[in-house]
C-alpha cells in the first residue's frame, strides 16, 4: 500500500512538472518570490526563519561572497543570490546526493547564475566521512554527527572553508552555518578565513547534536572568542554563561570585534 501511494505521488508530481514546463511553483517566503520544484513547493511555510531573513537583508550586500553551509533544497542560496547580485557569489554546500539534486534544480529554475553548488560536507579536514541521514527524501536533519533519528549513512567528501576559499580564490563576507551538530569542526576549518576576511556569521546551534558528537557549546564559545567575535541573539549581545547554558536549538549572529 505504501509503495502504491508513493507511485501515485510520483505520477502527480510528474504531471505538475509537465504542466509547469519544469519551472516549478512560485512561493513568496520572507518577502522573496522563489520557485521550487513541484514536489517540494510546500516544504517551507511563508513565515519560515524570519530571523535569518532579517539577518541576510541587514548583513549581506551586493557584490558579497556568501557561503550557505547546509544549503538543503536551496531557499537561502536563492535569497543570497538575489541579495549579492551579479557581482556577488554564493557557494552552497549539500553533501546528500538526492537533496543536492533538488538544490541544483532550485538554483536552475530561479536562474541563479552566481551560485556554485559543492558536494562536500564542511568540517575541519579534507577527505571523506560518514554522513548520516534520516531516510526522508526532503530531510534537513542529515549530519556528520550520528543522532537517534538517523536511519542510515553514506560516505561523502568533506572539505574546509579555508580550502574552498583558497581553491576558488574567494574573499568571504558572510556565512550561514546550519550543519546539525558539526558547528565546532566547521569553525576550526575556517580559521584562516575568519582571521583574514572577518566574515559575519549566522550560526544555528544544535546543543543535543553537538553533545552527541563529543563537543560542547563551551568549545564553540571559546573558538569564537579566540577569533575575537562578539555573539548576538535577536540583536542583543549575549555572554558566555547564557550561551553555554542553552539546551535547545538557537540561532546567533557573530560579528568581528
Amino acid at each position: 500500500m505504501g509503495l502504491i501511494k508513493e507511485l501515485a505521488k510520483d505520477i502527480v508530481y510528474g504531471i505538475g512538472d509537465f504542466l509547469t514546463f519544469g519551472k516549478g511553483i512560485n512561493r513568496n517566503i520572507g518577502g522573496f518570490d522563489i520557485r521550487f520544484p513541484v514536489r517540494f513547493s510546500r516544504y517551507y511555510p511563508t513565515d519560515y526563519e524570519p530571523y535569518l531573513f532579517q539577518f541576510l537583508k541587514k548583513n549581506c550586500h551586493e557584490g558579497y561572497t556568501f557561503l550557505d553551509c547546509g544549503a538543503h533544497i536551496g531557499l537561502f542560496s536563492v535569497v543570497g543570490s538575489r541579495i549579492v547580485g551579479e557581482r556577488g557569489k554564493v557557494v552552497s554546500f549539500e553533501p546528500m546526493p538526492s537533496i543536492r539534486a533538488v538544490l541544483e534544480n532550485t538554483i536552475s529554475i530561479n536562474n541563479c547564475s552566481n551560485v556554485t553548488v559543492r558536494p562536500e560536507a564542511v568540517s575541519s579536514k579534507i577527505g571523506e566521512a560518514r554522513f548520516f541521514d534520516t531516510g526522508n527524501v526532503a530531510s534537513n536533519a542529515n549530519s556528520l554527527v550520528r543522532q537517534d533519528r538517523h536511519a542510515g549513512n553514506i560516505t561523502v567528501p568533506v572539505t574546509t572553508i579555508d580550502q574552498v576559499r583558497a581553491e576558488m580564490n574567494l574573499r568571504i563576507n558572510c556565512i550561514k552555518i546550519d550543519v546539525e551538530g558539526a558547528e565546532y569542526d566547521l569553525l576550526v576549518g575556517a580559521e584562516k578565513t575568519i582571521k583574514e576576511d572577518r566574515p559575519i556569521l549566522f550560526l544555528s546551534l544544535h546543543p543535543p547534536a553537538i553533545a552527541q558528537g563529543g563537543q560542547s557549546l563551551e568549545m564553540i564559545w571559546n573558538i569564537l572568542a579566540g577569533y575575537s567575535y562578539s555573539v548576538q541573539l535577536s540583536g542583543t549581545e549575549i555572554d558566555r554563561n547564557y550561551f553555554i547554558s542553552q539546551a535547545d536549538l538557537f540561532d546567533v549572529e557573530c560579528y568581528a570585534i
